[in-house]
């Protein structure tokens, strides 16, 4: 009896996998802009999922990469981020292959946090850095300056600093052949 219940298991496994394969096409995400959620095909992009806190995620939607791509193989290279919060507003980056972030406290006092945000591209270790906030339902760009991310002196998480006036961005120059860090007053 005990090998007659093992057959049997076996011969319904066996009659549901018999099924037709389906050809699987890759969808991730939801079709529902309510929830900031969107369609992205495999063949399309590639998601990063990226932990923010403990309870909010991000998820950096960036362009699937094209052979031998330098910047000139798209008309726009496109970045968007998605949050699991559903008080953020997607974010688009533009001249973005990708992204890196980090949630700063609420800076300018309105009860929401801001966010740095540190754009991929092709080529060496210098990269946009964005600082975003939330304005009229909508994230804004507030402050812009260049990062030298090949060294670990400043990681994204180090780059808001607080100032007498408030707070400041530090952004990487290049001068007489010598890297050095300025001090960008950050105002709303």
């Amino acid at each position: 009896m005990k090998y007659a219940w093992i057959g049997f298991v076996i011969i319904v496994f066996l009659a549901a996998c018999k099924g037709e394969a389906k050809k699987e096409e890759t969808i991730i995400g939801k079709a529902d802009s309510s929830l900031g959620s969107v369609w992205v095909k495999a063949k399309d992009g590639i998601i990063d999922t990226v932990l923010l806190n403990k309870t909010d995620t991000a998820f950096v939607c960036k362009p699937k990469p094209i052979k031998d791509d330098i910047g000139d193989k798209r008309k726009e290279y496109l970045t968007y981020v998605y949050f699991s919060n559903k008080d953020f507003p997607i974010l688009t980056h533009k001249n973005a292959i990708g992204a890196s972030l980090f949630l700063c406290d609420d800076l300018d006092g309105d009860g929401k946090p801001e966010l740095l945000l540190k754009s991929d591209w092709f080529s060496s270790c210098w990269a946009s850095i964005n600082l975003y906030s939330i304005k009229k339902g909508n994230w804004k760009l507030i402050k812009q300056g260049s990062m030298y991310f090949c060294s670990d002196k400043y990681p994204l998480n180090k780059r808001i600093i607080k100032t007498e006036k408030g707070y400041g961005l530090l952004t990487d120059s290049l001068t007489d052949d010598k890297f050095i860090t300025l001090k960008k007053e950050i105002k709303f």
